[in-house]
């Protein structure tokens, strides 16, 4: 390697390591930069110029009064955006963030189907609506977009392939197969990063719900089907195939376990709990009920909803106590549409697992609402595009400036 390329790779080195202290606390002073990475005050300028012809920092306004005429930097955030997607069963729901990570805007699809190409033709319908420029909703034109959407990150329900990018393992059998990176790359035009649905999700409580601070803990999502998102030493689980916290996973050729709490297992059982209850002027459930109204009934008081709700709680409980004999979390945070219902019943399921586990965990329903999957694709996005377009654009600005210096050398040379 050339001395030029060496400087100039060191170079770029510095201005990673500068640009990551402006980031973690903006607006902040070429002092302080140098006080906290350690670099000499010349290196940290050298870097901040470059920096600055990438278009990745700008001078900012001091803090405060009193800055004694010292020169503050902030990040640009709006060089690039983040779509983040939660394909869910009812739903294509988006949500746009800058490089901050901070959600500007959302927009969901209500989907009829979850084949392929509906979900794909809602996924492009989200893009546009959140597009600057784009329908109410969207970042209106002026506002703080400048560059355009540059990565999806979307959760599926069901494991992808962590090579293939194809959805396996899928409770929804149009879905199962499905080579969901490669046509959503097609369909939206941009790198797509796809994960299960509940691996974002407890990304999400791990950056901005509660699992903030929370070195080890589960995210249990329980809505049509049930699956867990796991964070282990503060960083997300996985898994050697992508498959890391399927607990509800049948065996081949089977439909479901026989205590699942999933919906789709508590409607079919519920169902004829009802019917019997029925027959005994027990309840005033009718036979279609929902769980949202069977969850309903029994805080009015139904005794049958009462006991349905029971057997859910039971249920959850052993799904987590599975979660906690394997990694013995210390936080299990509850979502999706059953799982977020169950604020009422927590006290139910922490009696359940007291009776399954000598040292239960803390169990908690998502404050995050119906929106933690894309919460964890927008931090997730925002990391993996961050780094992306900083080294983008260091690594020009570095070859500019490096041309620049050798043509002015080159030329000083021919004039002596």
């Amino acid at each position: 390697m050339s001395q030029h390329a060496t400087l100039t790779t060191l170079r770029e080195i510095n201005a990673s390591v500068v640009l990551e202290s402006i980031r973690a606390d903006p607006p902040i002073s070429r002092a302080e930069v140098s006080r906290r990475t350690g670099m000499t005050k010349p290196t940290v300028a050298n870097a901040l110029d470059l920096l600055v012809s990438a278009g990745l920092v700008r001078q900012a306004e001091p803090p405060g009064e009193m800055h004694y005429g010292a020169v503050y930097f902030e990040p640009v955030h709006t060089l690039a955006h983040v779509l983040a997607l939660d394909i869910g069963t009812r739903f294509v729901r988006g949500a746009l963030s800058d490089l901050r990570g901070t959600m500007l805007a959302r927009h969901d699809e209500r989907i009829d189907d979850s084949d392929p190409a509906t979900i794909l033709r809602a996924a492009v319908a989200v893009r546009d609506a959140l597009s600057p420029g784009g329908p109410p909703g969207g970042v209106p034109p002026g506002g703080p977009a400048v560059g355009g959407i540059e990565l999806v990150a979307a959760g599926v329900p069901g494991v992808v392939d962590p090579e293939e990018g194809v959805i396996r393992q899928s409770n929804r059998p149009a879905l199962e197969g499905m080579a969901i990176r490669t046509e959503l790359e097609a369909a939206l035009g941009v790198p797509a990063e796809v994960e299960t649905d509940a691996n974002l999700a407890v990304i999400g409580e791990h950056a901005l719900g509660a699992g903030r601070g929370v070195a080890d803990f589960a995210f249990l999502s329980i809505g049509a089907g049930v699956g867990a998102g796991l964070i282990l030493g503060d960083r997300a689980h996985r898994g050697h195939r992508g498959a890391a916290g399927e607990v509800d996973d049948p065996p081949p050729g089977e439909d479901e376990l026989p205590d699942s709490p999933s919906g789709d297992a508590l409607m079919s059982w519920a169902r004829t709990w009802i019917a019997a209850g029925l027959r005994d002027g027990d309840t005033a459930l009718r036979l279609d009920a929902t769980p949202e109204a069977i969850f309903a009934a029994a805080s009015q008081g139904d005794g049958l909803a009462s006991a349905i709700v029971a057997e859910e709680a039971r249920r959850i409980a052993a799904r987590i106590a599975t979660i906690s004999r394997v990694v013995d979390v210390e936080l299990v945070v509850l979502g999706g549409g059953i799982g977020l219902a169950c604020a009422g019943i927590l006290p139910e399921i922490d009696a359940a697992l007291a009776g399954m586990l000598r040292h239960p965990p803390r169990v908690e329903v998502s404050a995050l609402g119906n929106a933690p999957v894309l919460t964890g694709g927008l931090a997730h996005g925002t990391r993996l595009l961050r780094e992306s377009v900083a080294t983008r654009r260091i690594s020009a600005a570095a070859k500019v400036s490096g041309a620049a210096k050798a043509t002015i050398t080159g030329s000083g040379s021919e004039g002596r």
